[in-house]
């Protein structure tokens, strides 16, 4: 009887949410340089201090929701681009490192 309702339930097969996953700003960033990273980085950080000003400022419930999102945003965004530095650095790393190896192996050769 218990196989009877596996192969009911499972007659259309299984589907996999498996897929692409559309990262929208995050995934443009990624693809982008150091120069943008760094951009990217201070725009958050002058909205974060713009947001923070204007709670200090009004002292309101608004004021403060909207200075601790731009306070998670400045966070989130610093991790990203922090981890998108380092991948940059270990690649530009491994390129010199093989370059290096290559021009050893020919010398000698």
């Amino acid at each position: 009887m218990l196989a009877w309702l596996m192969r009911r339930l499972f007659r259309a097969g299984i589907r996999s949410k498996r897929g692409v996953i559309d990262l929208g700003e995050m995934g443009k960033l990624a693809r982008s340089g150091p120069g943008i990273w760094i951009l990217t980085q201070e725009r958050t950080r002058l909205e974060y201090l713009v947001a923070k000003e204007e709670y200090e400022r009004l002292r309101t419930r608004r004021g403060y929701k909207r200075f601790m999102d731009r306070l998670m945003q400045l966070q989130s965004t610093n991790a990203i681009i922090t981890s998108l530095i380092n991948e940059y650095q270990l690649e530009q790393m491994l390129k010199t490192s093989l370059s290096s190896r290559g021009a050893d192996v020919r010398r000698s050769a």
